[in-house]
């Protein structure tokens, strides 16, 4: 899923590379069909009222209102889900080698800056 902004350019269809307030501006209709067909077309309700108050003309249709919201709502999952599977604790850091995992043990021999370093993979800390 990609939120849009109001200057973010469209990556895809024949208004590619133009900001999606501008595409707005020309053709609101496109948008509104943006947000029905396209699954990753997404952006908050505070970006719609913005739009719908550039174009005095075009109000959104009610499916379109609920298509967004349902979009916004899977995009808010999957950017928790994202941060909870990213965020690695210093235990799961330790298991992958990425953080010595103690110091005074087998493998740590004093460094020449008073730390001590992992001698199996030769960096110092």
């Amino acid at each position: 899923m990609k939120l849009y902004s109001l200057n973010t350019k469209l990556d895809f269809g024949e208004y590619k590379g133009q900001p999606l307030k501008d595409v707005f501006m020309k053709d609101p209709e496109y948008i509104e069909t943006c947000i029905l067909e396209n699954p990753v077309f997404c952006f908050t309700d505070n970006i719609m009222e913005k739009l719908e108050d550039m174009h005095d003309e075009f109000a959104f249709s009610d499916e379109a209102v609920e298509k967004l919201g349902e979009k916004y709502e899977i995009y808010e999952e999957e950017e928790n889900s994202f941060d909870e599977n990213e965020n690695f604790s210093a235990d799961d850091l330790k298991g992958l080698g990425i953080v010595d995992d103690s110091f005074d043990d087998d493998y740590d021999e004093p460094g020449g800056s008073g730390g001590f370093y992992d001698d199996s993979d030769g960096f110092g800390f």
